[in-house]
Parts: structure tokens; sequence; C-alpha cells
């Protein structure tokens, strides 16, 4: 009740100083004009009155330089104008001046207010701006976080589908049309974790988060193990596929990872728009300092308006959209980032629908040296391999291995391995994967537990969640790192958290790897195999 009067005495000393302004600016011009009288005579008689309008307008506003205009007005016509009747022409002569003053007088608070007027709307335009992006960094952290948890809650059902599916492959017993049925499944879900892997990596490349782990790779040996992660594919459409490698290694300095995401999406996208029993040509090349890789189908093309937006996100053809092939629209965009993360590009060509399409990833090449060999058999006319056509797609010696198939250095020492995770059904599925090839698990379901049982069994390696209530993943290893006895233990991460930062905390905690569910078994099995059995 008591602030309307407190407010609206503020109000009036702030409009009595503004007016002060113009009523000091005055009387401060009219002195000043008749100090100068001696020098200039009747010369811009009215200048100074201009001045006191200008500093007016700019301190105190539009209402006070109007009212020192007219107290200039007042003032002129009291003390510069003379009034005797022997000057009468000259007076007319200053009144024409006096009436020039005024308009000038007034155009010039016109200006000051219109400005005024302009800056204030700039002011709260920018303030707005100011408003809405951070507005907008409230929503991009938001997002991401979104995706970082939708992520993780779908990867943990994800997990122990993967492995359920895993498991009921390896029974031999499993009669063919199921086996038909889990290789159904076995698409379905690859094409599930693909979605959700690329939405991760779209959100990590619009907010420059995307990192490489760049090392020499022979391109050889990456497009084999591509065509192998694409062979369920392939296979299910009976594609031919015709694979020619050069006999020497093609080097590039890349990240493995992205590479073979590279060619993996070119090779689903190939399989999944030629029509079944298509024919598709993957071609690797080096020429002077590039290496060139073209992936050839004779499938349903692309038209030439749309080949130059085939590279941008959530875009699909005509021919894709009504042959329902499924997918986002992220593949294709996601690999052309890649190859130019890598300084290299990704294009596209074709005659048209149903035309067939070519796509060619050329990479920087580097010298062959201290890179893993590849050997392949090798047709010592053309220079290129061939495999033959009753082989396997892929031609690593590592793809016609199974996949489930571990060593172990003693067979009467299997190894020991721990899995703590709160799934109940992603760790009991996993644990029934490693105990089918021949590996000694131990199942736990929060950090507590796991510490306990850690000291009475002794595991080789152990297989831990990070998102567990109560003691998380990260401040299990640290605990486990703080015991001496722990110091070979070997821990891997399988989690749903798989963002660059999540693996950089898992790094700082004393985890060795980083695993993201779905794992992957065969990455899986490469981790336990290097490590020696007792080595804790």
């Amino acid at each position: 009740m008591n602030q309307a009067p407190v407010s609206l005495s503020l109000a009036t000393k702030e409009r009595i100083l503004r007016y002060s302004v113009a009523v000091f600016c005055t009387v401060f011009a009219t002195i000043l004009r008749m100090e100068l009288e001696p020098w200039i005579g009747d010369r811009v008689p009215f200048g100074t009155y201009l001045l006191s309008v200008l500093m007016t307008a700019f301190i105190a506003g539009t209402g006070p330089a109007i009212a020192s205009l007219i107290m200039g007005i007042i003032a002129a016509g009291i003390y510069i104008i003379p009034t005797s009747d022997t000057a009468i022409t000259r007076s007319v002569g200053d009144l024409i001046a006096l009436g020039i003053y005024g308009v000038v007088g007034a155009a010039t608070i016109w200006l000051f207010h219109s400005m005024s007027r302009q800056n204030a709307d700039r002011l709260r335009q920018i303030a707005r701006i100011e408003v809405l992006t951070a507005e907008l960094k409230v929503a991009g952290r938001q997002k991401d976080e979104f995706m970082a948890i939708l992520s993780h809650e779908l990867r943990n059902p994800l997990a122990p589908l993967r492995n359920g599916i895993q498991l009921l492959k390896m029974n031999p017993e499993t009669p063919d049309e199921q086996q038909n049925l889990l290789c159904t499944m076995t698409r379905q879900m690859d094409q599930l974790v693909a979605i959700v892997d690329d939405l991760l990596d779209v959100s990590r490349f619009v907010h420059g988060k995307m990192r490489l782990v760049c090392s020499p790779v022979d391109l050889r040996e990456l497009v084999d193990h591509s065509l192998c992660q694409a062979k369920c594919l392939l296979e299910e459409r009976k594609h031919h596929v015709q694979v020619l490698l050069p006999a020497k290694p093609v080097i590039v300095n890349g990240d493995r990872n992205r590479l073979t995401q590279i060619v993996t999406n070119l090779l689903t996208n190939a399989a999944k728009y030629t029509p079944r029993e298509g024919r598709i040509q993957v071609i690797l090349d080096q020429r002077d300092q590039s290496a060139i890789l073209r992936v050839v189908d004779n499938g349903i093309g692309i038209s030439e308006e749309m080949q130059p937006r085939i590279f941008e996100l959530f875009t699909r053809s005509d021919s894709a959209s009504k042959r329902d092939s499924g997918g986002l629209g992220l593949g294709l965009p996601i690999a052309r980032q890649f190859a130019l993360m890598h300084d290299g590009q990704l294009t596209v060509s074709s005659e048209g629908r149903d035309h067939g399409t070519q796509f060619e990833l050329r990479l920087p090449s580097l010298q062959a040296k201290s890179v893993k060999p590849f050997n392949p058999e090798s047709d010592s006319q053309s220079g290129f391999v061939l495999p033959p056509a009753s082989a396997p797609i892929g031609n690593s010696p590592a793809s016609s291995q199974d996949s489930t198939s571990v060593e172990n250095t003693d067979d009467n020492e299997p190894m020991r391995v721990l899995i703590v995770d709160d799934n109940v059904d992603a760790s009991e599925t996993l644990a029934s994967l490693l105990s089918f090839s021949d590996f000694d698990t131990q199942v736990c379901h929060s950090g507590v537990d796991a510490l306990a049982l850690a000291k009475v069994y002794h595991p080789d390696v152990i297989l831990l969640d990070i998102g567990m209530p109560g003691m998380d993943g990260y401040q299990l290893a640290r605990t486990l790192r703080q015991d001496p006895a722990n110091r070979d233990l070997v821990l891997v991460a399988v989690t749903g958290w798989g963002d660059d930062k999540d693996q950089q905390k898992s790094m700082a905690a004393g985890i060795n790897h980083h695993l993201v569910k779905p794992v992957d078994i065969d990455r899986l099995h490469d981790i336990l195999n290097d490590i020696p059995v007792g080595a804790s």
C-alpha cells in the first residue's frame, strides 16, 4: 500500500531532474551567446540554442528537448533579437532566422527521438535474442540429456535380446526353420542398434563432440570386416557381391571404427536399395596419394534432382520411400561427415532411376609400413583379389572362424568372469553366452555385492555396468583399484552409456575397456582372449 506513493515520488523526481537539464542548458546557451556577442555579432545568432537542444535531447530525452527548444525561442526573442523601431528590417530577418532555428530544432528533436526509439528497439531485440539463446542452450542440453537417457534405456533391453538370440543361434539342435527366424531377428536387432547409434552420432556432430582416434589402417582388411558386418543383409537378399582388392596394402590414417562405419553404411545402403539377387561391386584402388573405394550396385538409382540432397539429414529419395526399405535417412550423411573428418570426400553418381548407383570414398593414403599384414588369395594377373563364388562374403582369415570359439591357455583353469549388472536379464543372458564358450562366470547385481564376491571368487576380469543404483560402476572400479591385490584385474564396462565423456570417466576410474550395450560378443571375446588366465 505504501509502495505506490514512493514510486510516484521517484518518477516525479526523475521528471524534475530531466527538465532541469533543459532549463540549465537553455540558460547556459543564453549566457554563452551574450558573451560571444562581441566576436560573432549577428552571425549564427541561434547556434548556441541549437547546441542546447542537442545536449538536452542526448541527456534528458525528447520531452525536455522540446522544452529547451521553446525556452530557447523565448530567450532569443528577449535577449538576442533587436526590438528597436529603427531596425525593423533586421528584426524581420532575425525573425526568419528564429523560425528556421525552430524548424531545425524540431527536426533535430525528431531525429533524436527516432534514433532513440530504434536504439531502444535494438536493445530489446538484443535482450530477447540473449534470452532465446539461453533458452536454446538449455533446450540443447536437455535434448542431449534426453538422447543420452533414451540411448541408455533402449540399449538396456536390447542387451538381453541380442544375448538371447545369440544363445539360440549357438544351439546346434535348433531346426533350420528356427535358424532362419533367428537370422531375421538378428538383422532387425542390428538395424535397431544402428538407428540408436546413428541418432547419437547426429547429436555429436551437431554439437562438435565427435572425436577420431586415428592410426594407420589397411583398407583391405577394413573392407573385409565391413563385408562381414553386412553379411546377413547381403545374404538374406541373395545379392551377388564381387570384391576387388589390390594385392598391395592400401594404408590410410584414420579411425578404424568410423571408417568401418562408412563402408558398412555404403554396403547396407546398396543392399537395401538393390532388388533381390542384384549385383554389388566393392572395388578398392590406389591412385597417386589417394585411396579410392567404390561401391557400385544395379539397384533403384537416384534421380538427378535428388543427388545433391542425398547427403542431407533425414533425406530419402522418392524411390526409396515408395519401396519402404526402412531407415531414417542418417546413414549417408553420417558417412559423409566421417569422410570429411578424415580429410576425404564421399560422392555419389547415378544415371537416374533404375540405373544403379555408385558411391566413391576417396581418402589420403599413406606409405605401407608397420601395418598388420593382410594375406588374402591373390590373382597375380589382375592384381586384385576376387573371392571364389562358394566362399562366404568377406575374405579375411578371421571371418571364416567361429566367433564363439575361445582358446584358454590352461584347459584345467577356465577364465573366471564376474558380471555385475542390476539388469538381471542382461547379466544372466551374458553369463549364459560366456558359459557356453567355456568361461567360468559368476553374477551379482550391485557394487557392494561385487566387492564381497571378488574377495572370494578372485575373478580374472569383471564386466561391470555403470548406471547401477547405490554404488555405480565408476565407484566400484575406483574401490577395486584401491586394493593392491586388484592391480592386474581387468575391468570392462558393459553399459548403455556410450558418449565420449562416459568413456573418459571410465578411463579415469581405472576401467580398461568400455563396451556399449548391446555388447558385440565378438569384440568381447577378443578382449577376453587377450587376458592371460590367472592375471589377477
